[in-house]
């Protein structure tokens, strides 16, 4: 069976460039840009992990089994997590990004904003998980969470995407 490296690399590649969109949309659009920037974690998991599985089996003409899928959109969405990951990183260290003390200070107020009546204890509480989670944990997290939905939308996607002969599936990435 040929190469999924292309493929893989391609997904990753649409999924980096709608991570960034998101990461733009969520720290600089107010609460229209976070709205925004869930929806676009949902089209990073359906173009990036959906677009590495129609580009392997269009390009070689295949139909790959749900685990391939899977196996390859899981793979694509992590990488670009990653990569994007990365690239956000040093987009706060040189400016263009608000840095995570700006983030959560933004995130105080909004939570202050939405639930006036908020003891100090619960917003502390608030803040802890949101701390927390704009830290490693929570590009862990990520990580995890876009290697379920790549390994969801890639099986789906094996599914319909079906062009030619039935590939075995049983070879490495």
């Amino acid at each position: 069976m040929p190469s999924k490296t292309q493929s893989i690399l391609l997904g990753a590649a649409i999924g980096t460039v709608l991570g960034l969109v998101q990461l733009f949309l969520a720290s600089n659009g107010g609460t229209a840009g976070q709205y925004l920037s869930s929806a676009v974690c949902c089209l990073t998991a359906v173009f990036g992990a959906g677009g590495a599985v129609w580009h392997y089996t269009s390009t070689h003409r295949l139909t790959i089994p749900a685990g391939t899928g899977a196996t390859m959109g899981s793979a694509a969405l992590v990488l670009g997590a990653v990569v994007s990951g990365a690239i956000g990183w040093l987009l706060q260290l040189v400016g263009v990004v608000p840095s995570d003390e700006v983030l959560l200070e933004r995130a105080r107020q909004q939570a202050l904003k939405q639930n006036p009546n908020l003891e100090p204890e619960q917003l502390d509480q608030i803040m802890q998980f949101t701390e927390t989670m704009s830290g490693p944990l929570g590009m862990v997290a990520g990580i995890v969470v876009m290697a379920l939905l790549g390994a969801i939308v890639g099986a789906i996607a094996a599914s319909v995407f079906k062009k030619g002969a039935v590939a075995d599936g049983l070879d490495a990435v």
